[in-house]
Parts: C-alpha cells; sequence; structure tokens
C-alpha cells in the first residue's frame, strides 16, 4: 500500500458522565421505584401475552398464500387485528390478552371459515386451517362483504412493508434503506441522503424494536440489520406517540423477529451478481449471502436466534474510464437474539447487532474520478437489554437498556492538494476525519391496566435517557480552486485543530393516553418534557391525533392530528470552534494575490452577528424543533380497495445553518458562524390507492410536494463529507424539492406459480444551482432542474419445493429462483451536470443511470 494513503487513528478516550445526569437519575430513582415495589408484591404471576400462529392450506394440501386472517375478540370489542398469509401460508399475531377471540380465514376462491378459541396467559396457540373452493354463488355473496377499516390509531403508518414484501420488491440488495424511498413523502437525493417530509436523514429517526438506532455522531441512518431479522418495518410522517422523542423529522420502525422455540437453520440467499462491461463479463458484481438459524437451548424458556448477512457490491458509474469506474461496498451484519423465560410473568431479551461497512470511493461521479473521491468506514456494535414483567391486572412495566459504539473515518486517496475547476474535482479529497462514537440509551414504560371512562383507555408514562459522546480527529489539506485553463483563481488553506470532545444527554418523562371512545372514535393525547444539556431547558411538546369513522359501516376514515417535536443537538454543532479554521486567498489571471488572505475562524453565533456582537455564546442552547399537523380521509371505495388522501405541513425551525461573516477592512477578524436562526417548510398533498385481490396486492400513490429552507443547513455542510467550498446562505428550494412524483409498486401471482412485482417512480426532476469560476452562485440557487426521472424495475420469481426435506413448520424446505431488471426503459435518468458557466459542458447531463439486471437464488422455508 501507498505510504501517502495510510491515515493513522486516534487513541482511544473514555468520557465520564456529565454531572447533569444526577438530576435525572435522580428522578428516574424515585419514578422505578415505586413501580418495582409493586412489582415485588403483586402475588399472581403472569406469563407473556398469549400469541396466535398457523398455517392455510388448501382442501388440496397446498400452502395458501395471500389468505385474510382476522382474530376478534368475543363478544365483539373495538376493531378486529388483521394480517394477511406469507407465500408459504404461515400466520401469526404476537402480544395479545388473554380471552374469548373468534378466528376467521377468507381467500378468493375459497370458502371463509372461523372458530371460535379461548387464550390464556403464556399461551401459543397453534390454529391452522384447511380452505374449501366456494360455489359460484357463494362466491357473489362473499365478494359482498364490508371489510372495516381500523380506527385503533390516529397515527397511521404511510407504508408497513413486511419481510415477505422486502425480499419481493425489484431491489439490488432487498434491504430496508432500499424500500424507504418508494415511501410517499420519503426523498432519496442525488447524494443518497433520505428525506422525509422535507427533513434531512439526521433529523429523523430510526427505531429498532424501541430503540434508537441512528449514527450518534451526525444522526444518520447508519445501523442496519439483516433481511432475515426483519419481521416488518413502518415509515411514520405523523408519530404523535409522546413516547417517541428526539427528532424533528420523520421516524422509521423496525420490529425484529422472535427465536424460534425449534430447531432450525436456513441458508436464505446468496444474492451473487456478475458485474459486465461493453457486452463482456468483467467479474463479481456483488454477493449477498445470509444464513439464519434458531436454537432453543433450554426448551421453552432459554431461546437463541442469530440472523448474518455479508454483502459486498459494485457498483459503476458512466462517464467513468473503465474499470476506474467502480465503488465498491463490503461488509457484513450479524444480529443475535437471546431470549430467556425467566419466570411465567418475567420475560428477559438481550440482543447484540455488529454492522462494519467498507464503502470506496463512495462519492465518485462523472465530475468526480477516483482519486479525488471518499473512503468511508464504519464499524460497531448495539447491545440491549429489554426486561418485561406483566402483572395480574394486566398492566405491564418494560425497561430496556442499550449501549452502542459507532466508529467511522473517512479519507480520500494521497496527499496532493484538491483540485476544483470548472470540469470537475481533481487532486486528493482535502478533509479526513475519524470519530469514536457512544451513546447509552435507558427507556423505562409502565402501561396501565385497561381504564373505562366514557370509554377505554390505554395509559403509559415512562422516562427517557439518552447519552452521547464521540472523540474524534480532522486534518485538512489545502484546495486550489483553478479556472478552465488550469490557472489558480483561489487557495483555500486549513488550520491545524486538537481532538473533538463533545458530549450531550438528554432526559425526557412522558405520559400517553389512547382513548378509545368506541368502535368510531379514537384520540391519542400526549404529552412530552424534555432537558437537554446543550440544548432547550425544558422542551414541552404536546400531541393530540383522532380518528373518526362516521356511519355505520365504518368504511371511512378521517384522521387529523398535530404535534411538537424537538431534534436532539447534532454532536457536530456541539464543538464546532474545533473545526479547522479557512484562509482564504484570491488571485488574478496573472497568478497575484487581490489582495490578503481571509481567515474565517469557526464560532458558534447562535442568532448573533459576530462582526458586531462583542460576545458571543460559548455554546447550543437550542436544538431543531418542528410543528406538524395534518388531515387525512381513508374510505374503502369496494371491498379491498382503499382510497387515502391527506395533507400534511411541517415546519421546522431553530436549525443550525452554516453562514460565512466577512468583515468589511481584512484587518478586522471574519468568521465561520453557525447559527441556530435557520428554518424549513414543507406542504404536501397525497393521494393513494391500494388495491388486494388474492395474492396479489397494489400501491399506486401521487404526491404534491412544496420543500423550502436554508441552503446551508449543517447537514449539506457536514454530513456525510464536509464541503470544499461554503457559499453564502440562502433561504430557497431545498435539494429534496419534488414538486410531483408517482411511484407505484405491485405483487401479482403470475400463471405457473411466478410472482411478478414491478415498481414505477415518476417525478420531477431534482433542483441544481449553477455556479461560477469561483464556485459561487449564479442565478438563482437550485433555480434548475435534472430532466424528468422515469424508471421502471422489474423483478420475478418461481418458488420450487426441495423434496424429502422438512422445514420448521412442516411443510418442507424450497428455493426461489428469480431475475431482476433495474431501469428496465434504459431511460436517461442522470446523476451529474456540468453546472459551471465557465465549462465548454454547461448545461450537460452526465452519469446516466443505465439499465442492469441480476439474478436471485433464495432459500426459504
Amino acid at each position: 500500500m501507498n505510504q501517502s494513503t495510510i491515515r493513522s487513528r486516534p487513541n482511544h478516550c473514555d468520557l465520564g458522565l456529565p454531572w447533569q445526569w444526577l438530576r435525572p437519575l435522580a428522578a428516574l430513582f424515585f419514578f422505578l421505584v415505586p413501580l418495582t415495589t409493586f412489582a415485588q408484591t403483586s402475588r399472581a404471576a403472569n406469563p407473556p401475552r398469549p400469541s396466535v400462529k398457523g398455517t392455510v392450506t388448501t382442501q388440496n394440501g397446498d400452502v395458501l398464500g395471500g389468505a385474510t386472517v382476522k382474530l376478534a375478540k368475543s363478544p365483539p370489542l373495538g376493531v378486529p387485528v388483521t394480517t394477511t398469509t406469507d407465500e408459504n401460508g404461515h400466520y401469526e399475531f404476537n402480544n395479545l390478552q388473554s380471552g374469548n377471540y373468534t378466528i376467521s380465514v377468507e381467500g378468493a376462491g375459497f370458502k371463509k371459515t372461523e372458530r371460535a378459541i379461548t387464550l390464556q396467559n403464556g399461551e401459543q396457540s397453534a390454529q391452522d386451517f384447511s380452505l374449501n373452493v366456494e360455489s359460484v354463488a357463494e362466491t357473489v355473496q362473499v365478494t359482498g362483504l364490508a371489510s372495516i377499516i381500523s380506527t385503533e390509531s390516529s397515527s397511521a403508518p404511510v407504508s408497513v412493508v413486511t419481510n415477505t414484501q422486502l425480499v419481493t420488491l425489484p431491489t439490488q440488495q432487498e434491504q430496508v434503506k432500499e424500500i424507504i424511498p418508494i415511501t410517499p413523502g420519503v426523498v432519496q437525493t442525488l447524494d443518497s441522503k433520505l428525506v422525509f417530509k422535507g427533513s434531512d436523514e439526521n433529523q429523523s429517526l430510526l427505531i429498532i424494536n424501541s430503540t434508537r438506532n441512528t449514527d450518534p455522531v451526525t444522526g444518520s441512518f447508519g445501523i442496519t440489520v439483516p433481511t432475515d431479522a426483519v419481521e416488518s418495518f413502518a415509515v411514520y410522517k405523523t408519530p404523535y406517540d409522546a413516547g417517541l422523542g428526539s427528532f424533528s423529522g420523520g421516524l422509521t420502525t423496525i420490529a425484529t423477529k422472535s427465536p424460534a422455540d425449534a430447531l432450525d437453520f436456513n441458508i436464505t440467499k446468496l444474492g451473487i451478481t456478475i458485474l459486465g462491461k461493453n457486452g463482456q463479463v468483467s467479474g463479481l458484481g456483488g454477493a449477498n449471502p445470509s444464513i439464519s438459524f434458531d436454537v432453543p437451548l433450554i426448551k421453552h424458556k432459554l431461546l437463541l436466534s442469530e440472523a448474518f448477512q455479508y454483502e459486498m457490491k459494485k457498483t459503476t458509474v458512466e462517464g467513468l474510464p473503465w474499470p476506474f469506474d467502480i465503488s465498491k461496498r463490503q461488509g457484513f451484519n450479524s444480529y443475535t437474539t437471546l431470549e430467556a423465560i425467566l419466570s411465567p410473568n418475567h420475560l428477559l431479551t438481550l440482543t447484540v447487532n455488529a454492522f462494519p461497512l467498507r464503502t470506496d470511493h463512495i462519492d465518485i461521479s462523472a465530475l468526480i474520478p477516483q482519486p479525488a473521491s471518499n473512503s468511508l468506514n464504519q464499524s460497531g456494535v448495539a447491545i440491549a437489554l429489554a426486561d418485561h414483567y406483566e402483572f395480574a391486572s394486566h398492566a405491564s412495566l418494560s425497561t430496556i437498556a442499550q449501549y452502542t459504539r459507532f466508529d467511522s473515518d473517512a479519507h480520500g486517496y494521497g496527499m496532493e492538494d484538491m483540485q476544483i475547476s470548472p470540469q470537475g474535482y481533481g487532486g486528493s479529497y482535502f478533509d479526513t476525519w475519524s470519530r469514536r462514537g457512544k451513546e447509552l440509551q435507558f427507556l423505562s414504560t409502565y402501561e396501565f391496566s385497561k381504564k373505562q371512562w366514557h370509554g377505554s383507555h390505554e395509559i403509559r408514562a415512562g422516562v427517557d435517557i439518552d447519552w452521547r459522546s464521540y472523540y474524534g480527529t480532522n486534518e485538512s489539506q489545502p484546495i486550489q480552486i483553478l479556472r478552465l485553463d488550469n490557472s489558480l483563481a483561489q487557495t483555500i488553506n486549513f488550520s491545524s485543530v486538537p481532538a473533538q470532545t463533545p458530549s450531550d444527554s438528554v432526559f425526557a418523562e412522558f405520559i400517553q393516553d389512547h382513548w378509545l371512545l368506541s368502535s368510531h372514535v379514537s384520540a391519542d393525547l400526549g404529552f412530552r418534557l424534555s432537558t437537554e444539556t446543550s440544548g432547550w431547558p425544558a422542551g414541552a411538546a404536546p400531541r393530540v391525533g383522532l380518528a373518526y369513522a362516521p356511519g355505520k359501516d365504518e368504511k371511512t376514515v378521517i384522521r387529523a392530528g398535530a404535534g411538537l417535536f424537538y431534534g436532539v443537538l447534532p454532536l457536530l454543532a456541539a464543538n464546532w470552534a474545533n473545526n479547522p479554521a479557512r484562509t482564504i486567498t484570491q488571485f488574478d489571471i496573472a497568478g497575484l494575490p487581490l489582495g490578503p488572505p481571509v481567515t474565517y475562524t469557526n464560532a458558534y453565533t447562535a442568532g448573533l452577528n459576530p462582526l458586531t456582537s462583542p460576545v458571543l455564546p460559548s455554546q447550543p442552547d437550542t436544538t431543531p424543533r418542528n410543528v406538524t399537523w395534518n388531515l387525512g380521509v381513508v374510505r374503502e371505495l369496494r371491498k379491498n380497495l382503499q382510497l387515502d388522501v391527506g395533507y400534511l405541513n411541517s415546519r421546522t425551525s431553530y436549525l443550525f445553518v452554516v453562514e460565512p461573516f466577512t468583515a468589511a477592512s481584512p484587518a478586522a477578524p471574519s468568521y465561520m458562524g453557525l447559527t441556530n436562526d435557520g428554518s424549513s417548510k414543507y406542504h404536501e398533498l397525497e393521494t393513494s390507492v391500494h388495491y388486494t385481490f388474492g395474492e396479489s396486492q397494489l400501491k399506486a400513490s401521487y404526491i404534491w410536494s412544496h420543500a423550502r429552507g436554508d441552503l446551508n443547513n449543517l447537514s449539506s455542510i457536514m454530513i456525510p463529507f464536509a464541503a470544499p467550498v461554503v457559499r453564502p446562505n440562502v433561504y430557497g428550494i431545498l435539494s429534496s424539492d419534488i414538486p410531483d412524483r408517482f411511484v407505484a409498486w405491485g405483487i401479482f401471482a403470475m400463471p405457473w406459480k411466478i410472482t411478478l412485482s414491478p415498481l414505477v417512480d415518476v417525478h420531477s426532476g431534482f433542483p441544481y444551482s449553477t455556479i461560477d469560476v469561483n464556485q459561487q452562485y449564479v442565478g438563482i440557487p437550485n433555480g434548475q432542474r435534472f430532466p424528468t426521472f422515469f424508471s421502471l424495475d422489474l423483478k420475478a420469481y418461481r418458488t420450487f419445493k426441495v423434496p424429502y426435506l422438512k422445514g420448521k413448520h412442516g411443510n418442507g424446505h424450497h428455493f426461489r429462483l428469480g431475475a431482476y431488471s433495474i431501469n428496465v426503459t434504459n431511460h436517461g435518468n442522470f446523476s451529474t451536470v456540468y453546472n459551471n458557466v465557465a465549462s465548454p459542458d454547461f448545461g450537460r447531463f452526465v452519469g446516466f443511470l443505465y439499465r442492469h439486471e441480476g439474478m436471485t437464488l433464495d432459500f426459504v422455508d
């Protein structure tokens, strides 16, 4: 290895807990002691909540996927819980209450069947069904049955994706982050960032089994779980639950699978793809093998499961010469679950998630060749311990503690000065950094037994503690800004800085009431109060959501809500003054300086002008704050056909924005200020149709949206890499603004047992800015747009049975052979544009995202 590419790593530094934790810990102690005492005095022993699962088959013994299974209280109370069987005929209901139920199963072309069951505490009931073919007359009668749209929650997710859909939709890696962008209201920008309702990824939140799982330093979705470990995931734009906090954008939740009480081992996929160029095979393009297993260490007492997924993926970029046009990802993800039933009413779960990943040449494009690109490495582990105790009254106490270690570093591929010309980047990327992040979370929730007062109340109260810190180093090399003839127009030099050691802690208390007034009306009322050491001393966040189903048929539900949300301090803002200072020198055509160099000292300025304010704040005392409200209507047009229309308004204030302050006199100090007066606003009108027919389903959405805000927000300047040039801040069109978008996907059961899944995405082109030789704005920032984006992706597969081998459900092992094609029509979707007015190629779009294909081979039960 060339020695110039080696970067030293800082020594590990442990940071102690701040003294400000004494008050939150004392409050936590006084909150938990009465509950613990009550738990110890409870004499009745109740096991974990019961569950129901089973398999649906036809009268010929074939498994039946896509059948509708409903579970309702007997006598009827509220709205039935509904699910559909997967491709192997399996269904499952978890976390139920004891009592009498009616379970019904129906499928297109089969007679509906139902039975009454009684569930006892701790029971895992197995209910298998065999459906008979119905007659034509019976078919007419069944299609007239009405299904009920749920009013159970006012904060309905905009998208829920099961594990089956995750592996069926046409994506290359079959991972959660690849599916999230097809959700209405979620945009993946040209630099691969996710944007939720106009808010950047680092303002949003990823929750895996109730705990935060984002990069503690940047807030990005850097932590993943293997596909085999995912039961389902959901995306929320209006999460009005007060138990959720520390975010000002959207919310994504992932539920993982519980260990099975039976020995099982699966090689679920190979995921091998071939890389081709100019019609010839050029090597291995990717591999994504996965294994999973379940082991009952002690039958019915101690259960273990493991999901392991390796990832290697090469991505080629048009516009660069072969073979120097490849970006490569390589790493693995291991998710281990150990579940212990300590007593009939006490469940303890330990999870360990490891996620090392390295990406070489992550940001290459037609204008950024490999030598001028970045390498991004991350590694870490998240260890969570969850304790659940249920009382005789059906009240419960849940406590979760999680420790996360997230290490990351980025560097270029040499020691040369970075060069920026009208034709793109050259030299080596200027910034090298290393961060060792840590996060400790503690969440305790007490759920009261159901109360009756003008309806039923499900009340929860709890505390949420979060502490984050990191140790980081940063070193920057000079930047040369060149004219088209390679003459020097400007230089940017950087100072050396000490290591960064910021930390921050949040203590929050919340109470939430889910009030079901009747089967027609429900309300979610919540209040959250948070204190942050480097943010708001008292962030009061009330939230309310309403759901109303007019009429007796309950085929229409009206949902409305409003909430106040507080984000957490980005740790990149906590130690802003310790970033390298920039010294800028301008040159004329002859190569002579136009004046003395100007040095920009980093400073947190809040809402002040550092050029006129003698005293500046020492550290931030605010965090981003968001107000969101929505109004929507869901209507069942006919059986299995649902229309959803909704409007959403989101406004964020106190955003951190980077702003250069240049003094009038060269002798006076200039500043690279970090202000807290940034803002953004987002409006959205969405219309969606969801149709289910037999084993097939189709969802289509049209979204009109409007996103405006400060362009120099901290995320755009510092995440994932520091911007070489910082322009004056402008309030205007955000880079994620897509006024019009149509997205649709389907899963269709075709003849010969083939499953076909198309995905269509059509939207307005992304905005971009035109710039001059000195990389400054020309005209209206983000006033130009890429051509309209259109992509049709397809995936098809068929499942084959492996003879003589039985799976854990007794239905045999299968393997699934399929193929996919991304951008089938080879539409000109470009990723880059020559946006410098001094370039002879000005206005030309490059980086064509061409059509590519692949094969899939998965093993399923």
